[in-house]
Parts: C-alpha cells; sequence; structure tokens
C-alpha cells in the first residue's frame, strides 16, 4: 500500500509513517523496523519495493485493513475484527490453524499475569503498610476539652507503636490487605478500562483521548466498583490495626484485656451487612480519588514525555516518566480525599467506651467539626499521601523483577493506573528485548494475514 501511495520503493522513514497511517502495530522503533527490513529487502538495497513484498507474501495477498468512518465521516483504516479482540476465534493463520492453542496460552498467561500481579501488589502493599497504621492511629485520635493526646504527632506515634508492640504490631491487619489487592486493582483498572473505550473516539485504544468530563466519569465509577472489594477488606483491617491500642489503654486502666481477634474472626463478627459500615464514607473516598488520579496520572505522564520528545519518539516512555508521573498523581489524589478517609476509619472502628459514637457519615461530619474543628478532617493526611504515591513506584519495580526472574512477558502491572504495555515495555526493557521487539514484528506479520512458519516464497531466493 505505501509502495502504491509513493509509486515507488519505500525507505525505512517511508515505512514507519505508513505503518503509523495505516495503523499497523502503532509507533514503530528503529530496530523494529530494521528487523522488518532484514526480512523484506531482498536485494539489500535499503528500499522495500512491491516485488519484494510480491515475493515474500504472494501476488494475491490482500491486505485486511478495513476502512471505516471516523471523525466527521473521513474515511479511515482499523484493524481487522481478529486483531482487534485479541486474536480472538477466528484464528491467526491463514489455514485457519493454532486458534485453540492461542486461547489456551491466553488464557495461561492471564493467570501467571494475575499471580505475579498479586505478588508484586503484595509487596507494594506490605512495603507501606506500618505507614498505614500510623495513618489509621492518627485519624482516630479523638480529642476533646479534657482529652489527653496520645500521640502528639505520626513519628511519635510509629515510635510509640514500635516499642510497645514490636515489628508485629506495625503489621497488624496486612493479611486482609494482601487478599485484597489484586481483585481491588482489577477491578478497579478494569472498569476504567472499559469506560475509557466506551468514551474514547478512537474505540482501538484506552489510551484514546476523551473529553475531561469522561476522563472524570470512567475513573470515578472505576473507584465505586473498586468499594465492593475494598469496604470489607478495608473495615477489617482497620479493627485489626486498633486492636494494640486498645490493649494498651485498657491494660494502663486497669481493666481485663480481651483475647486478640483474627481476620476470620471480625468476618464472622460484622456479617455480609456488617462488613460495608461506612461503605458510604468509602465511596466519598474512593470516586474522588480515582476521577482525580487517572486523569492526573495522564496528564502528569505526558507533560514529562514531552520534555524529552526525542528519546520518546526512538525509545518510548522512561521507567521515571512512570513512576514520577503515578507519584505526582497521588499527592492531589490522596490529600484531598483524607476528610472522607477520616470519617471512614472513625465509622469502622470499634467506638470504645468513653468515645463519641457516630451514627453515619452526617454525623460524623457534624460531631467532628464540632468538637474538634476543620484540621480533624486532615488528621493522617500526609501519612496517606506518604503511602499512596511511593506504593505505586514499589509496586511497578517488584512486578518488573519477578517478570524478569519467571521469565516471559507481562505487561499489566497491578498499580492504580492503567500503565499501557508498550510504556512498560519501554520503561523496562529485558535482557531478551530483541525478543520483545521481534514478538512485534511477528505480531504484525500475523495481522497482515501470514503464518510466520511458513516461508511463503523465500526459498525461490535462497
Amino acid at each position: 500500500r505505501a509502495c502504491e501511495i509513493k509509486k515507488g520503493p519505500v525507505s525505512p522513514d517511508d515505512f514507519k509513517v505508513a505503518n503509523r497511517v495505516l495503523g499497523l502495530g502503532g509507533r514503530m522503533s528503529r530496530q523494529q523496523v530494521d528487523v522488518v527490513f532484514h526480512l523484506f529487502d531482498l536485494d539489500r538495497n535499503g528500499f522495500i519495493s512491491a516485488e519484494d513484498a510480491d515475493s515474500i507474501v504472494g501476488e494475491d495477498f490482500v491486505p485486511r485493513l478495513e476502512a471505516t468512518a471516523g471523525r466527521g465521516g473521513a474515511l479511515t483504516f482499523a484493524p481487522p475484527p481478529v486483531y482487534r479482540d485479541g486474536f480472538g476465534s477466528e484464528g491467526l493463520t491463514m489455514d485457519g490453524s493454532g486458534a485453540t492453542e492461542d486461547h489456551e496460552l491466553g488464557f495461561l498467561g492471564r493467570v501467571q499475569e494475575f499471580l505475579l500481579g498479586t505478588v508484586a501488589g503484595g509487596i507494594g502493599a506490605a512495603a507501606v503498610f506500618p505507614i498505614d497504621l500510623v495513618k489509621t492511629r492518627m485519624q482516630n485520635q479523638r480529642l476533646g476539652p479534657n482529652t489527653a493526646r496520645m500521640y502528639q504527632n505520626s513519628l511519635g506515634c510509629f515510635v510509640k507503636t514500635f516499642k510497645s508492640e514490636g515489628i508485629v504490631g506495625l503489621y497488624r491487619g496486612l493479611l486482609p490487605q494482601l487478599v485484597g489487592v489484586a481483585p481491588e486493582k482489577a477491578i478497579k483498572l478494569t472498569v476504567n478500562d472499559m469506560l475509557r473505550k466506551a468514551f474514547a473516539n478512537d474505540e482501538s485504544s484506552v489510551n484514546s483521548k476523551i473529553r475531561f468530563p469522561l476522563e472524570l466519569l470512567s475513573g470515578g465509577c472505576a473507584g465505586a466498583c473498586q468499594v465492593l472489594v475494598s469496604n470489607p477488606v478495608e473495615i477489617t483491617k482497620i479493627r485489626l490495626q486498633m486492636q494494640g491500642e486498645t490493649a494498651q489503654l485498657l491494660a494502663k486502666a486497669g481493666k481485663p484485656v480481651p483475647k486478640p481477634q483474627s481476620a476470620l474472626s471480625i468476618a464472622k463478627e460484622l456479617g455480609v451487612v456488617g462488613l460495608y459500615k461506612g461503605a458510604a464514607a468509602c465511596l466519598l473516598r474512593d470516586i474522588p480519588f480515582s476521577a482525580i488520579y487517572f486523569p492526573a496520572y495522564a496528564w502528569s505522564k505526558e507533560w514529562l514525555m514531552s520534555q524529552n520528545a526525542e528519546r520518546v519518539e526512538t525509545q518510548g516512555a522512561s521507567a521515571a516518566n512512570l513512576m514520577i508521573a503515578g507519584f505526582l498523581a497521588g499527592v492531589p489524589a490522596a490529600f484531598l480525599t483524607t476528610p472522607a478517609d477520616v470519617v471512614k476509619t472513625r465509622l469502622q472502628v470499634v467506638t470504645r467506651e468513653g468515645e463519641m459514637a457516630y451514627s453515619g457519615v452526617r454525623d460524623c461530619c457534624i460531631k467532628m467539626y464540632q468538637q474538634e474543628g476543620v484540621s480533624a478532617f486532615f488528621k493522617g493526611s500526609v501519612m496517606r499521601v506518604l503511602r499512596s504515591s511511593p506504593q505505586f513506584g514499589i509496586t511497578l519495580l517488584a512486578y518488573e523483577k519477578l517478570s524478569h526472574f519467571i521469565g516471559g512477558s507481562h505487561y499489566a502491572p497491578p498499580v492504580n493506573a492503567p500503565i499501557d504495555p508498550r510504556d512498560y515495555r519501554s520503561a523496562f526493557p529485558t535482557q531478551d528485548a530483541i525478543g520483545h521487539k521481534a514478538e512485534d514484528i511477528h505480531e504484525m506479520v500475523r495481522y497482515m494475514g501470514l503464518n510466520p512458519a511458513k516461508p511463503y516464497g523465500r526459498d525461490k531466493h535462497e
């Protein structure tokens, strides 16, 4: 097609432009183009002619591009249904073979990806969990006219907890967090991707441009769906985190200290309905968090990449681009949703003797404001930011290192942001990076309707 447009053979630069216009796999690097020319430039003159292509694919080859109506009714080229569906049941090869095998490999790959994501997400959550525990205890610290302050600040809370409860005390409540991290992120990213595709001008890409209100809506809906998992996890985790502090206060007052509860016993005691106590506050936290985080991540990444456009053009996004974007997006998202997080914590903890009880979100807000002022709504805000922002980078690095250790291609890190697979690959090139480049070319050739396992006339020239 490029040869027809140019009325002659195409150079590597021509090929890159044609590839971008026709949509044959997105942006290609110079190394990928070199691989294509190694395969198709039979006379090694630096150009691919129509004759070179015919000798490889056959004269009766017909590209399977579809002309579809784009913006303003203008015709544009889109990949065929087989390509858009991830090489689905229609098969990948000209003779129809290989579809079942690819489905099986795809399923096994997704299972492995899910397990890998669970481990990486667990590492990220565990790394910042002591910060989360300090945040919870600071948020639940209630101050009244005659109430002594148990912790002067977050650092004092950390030191006091470590001295009285040890390292185990800093990790109380970690188990439910680990159990919920994978399904929570899976739900959030799946819903966000689905809605972004529905709202995008180009439905073939989750990273297509969408209008700002719709971007907020897709992120907010993702956060709302996440509550199905996050609320039961949160209430169980918070009650475990507060057990050590409650035991100290009871012992100090000379009262009997009850036996510590496990996550399972707390879940049984609460029941299905009780596990969703404070769900309204959880929604008020998670919906704005995702609505802020997703657009902020996309904008931050684009801005960072624009600062080094030459590098991005040839190599794609860097690891620094992704991690800094994740950190920057987490700061406003975590800080601005702290009031809802404080209210949620107050509603979900076990009310101790002498403490103010709350009947709901509105009642909690009124009583907190009357007794503690506006500052009470931002208790633990610094700890919340210090937990949310670094967790992104830790999880991403853990996922990348585990991918190298296990081997294979894993392009869906379980972090808050919807990272594009191409960005992930360019940010974390592996030792077998040439293999990834070959996979891209292999995928493009399959998309063109060929079986790469067959020589297609190559024998005539060799």
